[in-house]
């Protein structure tokens, strides 16, 4: 498994391309997040529903929903990047209205990690959302592709390693990372990551 280790630790939040010319994933996930916040009450949901929104004709991404606690993958990237994240997170088949069984599946990391800087990161807003996170580089689990916080177990964070290897089979031209986080001093940071 990569490791940053040694080199510039990243934090992203990837989305879709958004723009006229892309049709996307609207998501539901309230049986999601509520397994997130109280897995021992609530189980984690057998599969997830989804429909289309944005131009109807338009172009869809292999990562097509914008939905920062679902990161849905296209059959495609997710058999060439799924290997690599088995053992971090569960994959649930998302069913999309006049797509074929197994077209598209969220990928939910298991991974909570108490990494936030909380004396110098914002606070979390009613939803949850952490406009400006400071990671405790340490603490971060760099092998892992993406995690949630204990601050917020909702909201997915990915790795560096694993932000690019989607990016890099999906097109970067159809895929956005919004840097959260580095160690590389001068990163310019996205001013709302985890925002729309």
């Amino acid at each position: 498994m990569p490791r940053e280790t040694g080199r510039t630790a990243e934090v992203f939040r990837i989305t879709p391309a958004f723009g006229d010319r892309y049709k996307g994933l609207l998501v539901d996930a309230l049986s999601l997040m509520r397994w997130e916040m109280d897995g021992s009450v609530n189980p984690l949901p057998e599969a997830l529903d989804a429909e289309w929104h944005g131009n109807p004709g338009g172009t869809v991404s292999d990562y097509p929903s914008g939905h920062a606690v679902v990161p849905v993958f296209s059959r495609r990237l997710a058999e060439e990047t799924f290997p690599r994240f088995q053992g971090f997170g569960h994959c649930i088949p998302v069913h999309v209205p006049d797509a074929r069984t197994g077209d598209y599946r969220a990928y939910v990391p298991s991974v909570v990690a108490d990494c936030l800087d909380r004396k110098a990161s914002s606070s979390p807003s009613a939803v949850g959302e952490i406009e400006h996170a400071e990671f405790i580089p340490e603490r971060l689990p760099l092998d892992v592709p993406c995690f949630r916080l204990t601050d917020n177990r909702t909201y997915v964070y990915w790795n560096g390693w694993a932000a690019r290897l989607i990016q890099s089979v999906a097109a970067p031209e159809n895929v956005e990372l919004r840097l959260v986080w580095s160690t590389e001093p001068g990163a310019v940071r996205h001013p709302r990551p985890m925002g729309f």
